[in-house]
């Protein structure tokens, strides 16, 4: 990406076109990046609601918006797209740190069972230290604000961790692994693929001074050994395709966490369970996802 943090602060121009017709986005898009967008993003103008967002979207008018970096070649390109769009095309002069930061001021503090997730750049957290989990997710997914990802905190913190192993399987920005060393959890492992979320992870990590040890990659990468709790906050298919190995990794008596499921794909999750003398010991539905927890 042209913004990474390693970079200097670069001056883009935002582009954005407002398009009648929702059938023309697809046009204006190829048109946006056949003059050289560096990046864009649109909006059918359709409501979006759970479980496709964690707070119902209303309806807006389409748009599709682009940037171009500041430099020599801008001047031909907004002549190129007020030739194209005219009085639907608006400029806006915006720097790299904009897109970055200006996320920010909508994430507050979370309180989920008697934890509270702060954003890192807060000063004081109104719970005390242990309790606290101070987490900037940067890019990865795992703010605290998900419905699959408050399920899944509340359902680790019913029981005791103390002295317990953990494994945390798509792991994102580490919100569940953290709550989990914070509890007193004797091992904890995070496991996450995506380059993006383990920079998060390991800040995260180092943030709240907790020990918890990182794979990077999937559970085929995890040393085979047991734990007393492991937690999939991912998708149906990745639960379904995992599942016969990663009871592998579960004791006798290990509860198994398991959210991100879309609430009319529960059957397809239950259906792999059942061969597995695995049962539902509890079950909770929100906004259109459920989680569950499987036992022996």
């Amino acid at each position: 990406m042209p913004w990474a943090a390693n970079m200097p602060p670069l001056s883009y121009w935002e582009v954005t076109i407002l398009v009648a017709d929702p059938k023309a986005l697809e046009e204006a898009q190829d048109f946006l990046y056949g003059i050289g967008a560096d990046g864009l993003q649109w909006e059918d103008g359709l409501v979006v609601d759970s479980p496709f967002a964690d707070i119902r979207l209303p309806a807006g008018e389409p748009f599709v918006r682009a940037y171009f970096l500041s430099d020599d070649r801008w001047e031909w390109r907004q002549e190129a797209i007020l030739a194209r769009f005219g009085a639907q095309a608006s400029f806006a002069s915006v720097k790299a740190e904009d897109w970055e930061n200006n996320w920010k001021q909508y994430y507050v503090p979370i309180v989920v069972s008697d934890r509270v997730i702060m954003p890192a750049w807060h000063r004081a957290s109104p719970f005390p230290e242990q309790r606290t989990i101070w987490l900037d997710p940067g890019m990865a997914f795992g703010t605290g604000t998900h419905a699959t990802t408050q399920m899944c905190l509340q359902r680790i913190l019913v029981h005791p961790v103390l002295g317990q192993r953990v494994l945390d399987l798509g792991s994102g920005s580490g919100v569940l692994a953290i709550a989990a060393a914070k509890a007193g959890a004797a091992k904890v492992v995070a496991v996450e693929p995506d380059p993006v979320a383990l920079t998060a992870l390991a800040s995260n990590i180092r943030r709240n001074g907790v020990t918890v040890e990182v794979v990077s990659g999937t559970l085929s990468q995890v040393e085979l050994q047991t734990f007393d709790l492991i937690v999939m906050n991912l998708i149906t298919e990745i639960i379904v395709a995992e599942w016969s190995h990663v009871i592998q990794y579960a004791t006798p008596t290990a509860r198994l966490v398991l959210s991100g499921i879309v609430d009319d794909r529960l059957e397809e999750v239950l259906a792999a369970l059942g061969p597995t003398f695995y049962q539902v010991a509890w079950i909770e539905r929100r906004e259109g996802w459920v989680a569950l927890e499987a036992t022996r």
